[in-house]
């Protein structure tokens, strides 16, 4: 090791004084520490983690456990709740390790390395959970399921979902259809919340739901196919004059498929939706959504897991579940027809 030599030092020494490490009877002069600490400096030292792990009982990492990818086209609330947790954990002194799913292990699969503590990001099923809920790592579920040890950070989905309806309502609407996630093949948790939550909603604030059947994809089609049938028989035939739409990517696509088929929002119909992502201010007109919290989900799961890392003994399990607000903008108005 360059440090070790120039110092002429053991790397033993070297490594205890740059982990600060008080352990047994090691002591080391203050000249002799100033030195290799000058010397680390000088040569743009970092420490390795995985030699760390061998050597300390806590290793200042964290794993993130679950995340699909990064697609330019695809993010949303996950991957901004991701980055809000990463920076709260980072001003806490934690280094992060994201482990990208791949068909070589499981999505939740524990990293060869030791952690501290484990954020699962949006986990659809209790058996993925098996190898972190057998284990002792604190960890906890961002958006999706949890088993018993685990603790979860999840939106009102629910809440959210009955927000956007009653403005609908309240703006004179009683005819409203319900743009779907496309593929059959989701299992995210908020696609059946949402779906039940319309359905629930439909007869609390008693609108009517055209009784249309929109064939569902399967994951390998391309959703593009999904938005001309869904308008036609919704909008068209269906009379509906407001649509609620799973994401903001539906509600984009259905809004550039409206404007094909001749079709005006909100003159013809009221559209809202999902995901208050930058994008859809942009659009024409700008979209009606529902704020799914993701940067303070994030530091939620942050503050959590901080909690039970630095805890002696094991804590008990917490679920939180934040708020949804619905943000206004000009793709909602009154029906022109009646319903």
């Amino acid at each position: 090791m360059a440090v070790a030599r120039r110092c002429s030092v053991s790397q033993s020494t070297v490594s205890r004084v740059l982990n600060n490490s008080k352990q047994g009877r090691f002591s080391v002069s203050t000249a002799v520490r100033d030195k290799i600490l000058k010397v680390a400096q000088e040569l743009n030292y970092r420490p390795s983690i995985a030699a760390r792990n061998l050597t300390v009982s806590k290793t200042n990492l964290v794993a993130v456990l679950g995340v699909a990818g990064i697609w330019s086209d695809r993010v949303g609330p996950l991957e901004e709740a991701v980055g809000a947790l990463a920076k709260v954990l980072d001003q806490s002194g934690y280094e992060i390790c994201v482990q990208f799913m791949s068909l070589r292990h499981g999505p939740f699969q524990l990293p060869p390395l030791r952690v501290d503590g484990v954020v699962a990001v949006g986990p659809t099923s209790l058996s993925d959970l098996d190898a972190l809920d057998g284990s002792d790592i604190p960890y906890v579920s961002l958006d999706g399921v949890v088993a018993g040890r685990g603790s979860q950070v999840v939106p009102d989905d629910a809440g959210g979902t009955r927000t956007a309806l009653r403005h609908l309502v309240e703006l004179g609407h009683r005819r409203i259809a319900y743009l779907d996630h496309p593929s059959v093949d989701a299992t995210q948790p908020s696609v059946f919340t949402r779906r039940d939550a319309f359905a629930q909603a439909a007869r609390e604030l008693q609108f009517q739901i055209p009784r249309v059947v929109v064939p569902s994809l399967s994951g390998l089609l391309p959703w593009d196919s999904y938005y001309e049938p869904f308008l036609r028989r919704t909008v068209m035939e269906g009379k509906a004059t407001a649509v609620l739409a799973y994401s903001h990517y539906g509600a984009l696509s259905l809004l550039r498929t409206a404007h094909d088929l001749g079709l005006s929002v909100p003159e013809d119909f009221s559209l809202v939706c999902f995901n208050n992502e930058p994008v859809i201010s942009l659009s024409v007109p700008s979209l009606t959504a529902v704020d799914v919290p993701s940067a303070a989900m994030g530091e939620a799961a942050a503050q959590i897991l901080l909690e039970e890392m630095s805890g002696e003994e094991p804590s008990k399990p917490v679920c939180r579940k934040l708020e949804e607000r619905l943000i206004v903008r000009e793709s909602t108005t009154t029906p022109k027809r009646s319903n």
